[in-house]
């Protein structure tokens, strides 16, 4: 069951975690965030280039594009790959970054693969994608509202959430990733009383239900055609087409939100998900991303409050 987390001021650096041990909570990095609705950048040095990162939690692996690679000068090891989105798949090169900085954080050998974005070839220039192989080492602070990413790192025993936020809080579990290389976040959802799995993917602009995800929740495509229709981008090579529908509430954990436009759209080589959690839902909360303890917390800023239904 779900529980309601109420964290007071006392525990933002210091809590006793459930067994018993002590949990420290400390304070990384800031990420300076630019972009719109539609996509978060932060900028990282990477081989001391300047490059402009999507900060995206629903990607696996941190990519660069091949112009990029070119460009610093990275050297290539010859362990092909394949990096899979909403257009398809893409043959993809595992490389390292000799040397990197992202915010404060500074380090060598970063794991990188080298890839074709089309998600990105409309619309400002970016150089790659700042992913969970990276963000899942911390604990992080997802405040999209405010153009503000923070990490922080759990040290200690921490069976329990530790979460640097004003209360009220809410929480979920995490869903285990049960595929090898897999740390993007999953969440368990329910809409109309099904159970759906989301992957929460601040790379995404809109949230997105798969076909085959709709079909569970009744929807009849062919009851849709008066809904706005167009094609969408993302890694691969295709733009499949979207439907763009008006869902019954989404509830996750405690939190149920109403009248959010969602896209569905056919489901091609990703992971587990049923469904995407983009900017549009991360956008309308305070989201705490604990790693460290498998966890969603959740958060209502006041501005901008997602409608709750009893």
């Amino acid at each position: 069951m779900i529980t309601l987390l109420r964290v007071s001021a006392a525990l933002l650096l210091l809590s006793a975690c459930q067994s018993g041990g002590v949990c420290k909570l400390g304070h990384v990095t800031d990420l300076p965030l630019s972009g719109n609705e539609r996509h978060f950048f932060t900028p990282a040095l990477l081989n001391g280039a300047e490059t402009n990162m999507v900060f995206d939690t629903g990607s696996d692996i941190t990519v660069i594009t091949k112009a990029t690679a070119q460009r610093m000068g990275l050297s290539l090891i010859h362990i092909r790959g394949q990096m899979n989105g909403i257009g398809g798949s893409r043959a993809a090169y595992a490389f390292y970054a000799q040397s990197f900085q992202i915010g404060a954080l500074q380090g060598k050998d970063l794991p990188l693969m080298v890839g074709e974005m089309e998600l990105f070839r409309r619309g400002k220039p970016v150089d790659g994608l700042l992913g969970s192989d990276f963000l899942s080492r911390y604990d992080v602070d997802l405040d999209f509202g405010e153009h503000k990413v923070m990490l922080f790192k759990a040290m200690g025993d921490c069976s329990a959430p530790v979460v640097a936020l004003d209360q009220p809080l809410f929480s979920a579990p995490l869903t285990q990733n049960t595929k090898p290389f897999q740390t993007s976040p999953l969440v368990r959802v329910q809409i109309g009383g099904t159970s759906l799995t989301a992957l929460i993917d601040s790379g995404s602009d809109h949230t997105i239900i798969f076909r085959n995800a709709a079909h569970r929740l009744g929807l009849n495509l062919a009851d849709l055609t008066a809904d706005p229709h167009y094609h969408v981008h993302g890694i691969g090579p295709k733009d499949p087409q979207t439907i763009i529908h008006v869902m019954a509430p989404i509830t996750i954990g405690e939190i149920t939100i109403a009248n959010l436009p969602v896209e569905i759209v056919d489901q091609r080589s990703l992971n587990s998900a049923d469904m995407l959690l983009g900017l549009d839902f991360l956008s309308r909360v305070h989201a705490w991303l604990s790693f460290s303890s498998h966890t969603l917390v959740m958060q209502y800023p006041p501005k901008a409050s997602p409608r709750q239904e009893k």
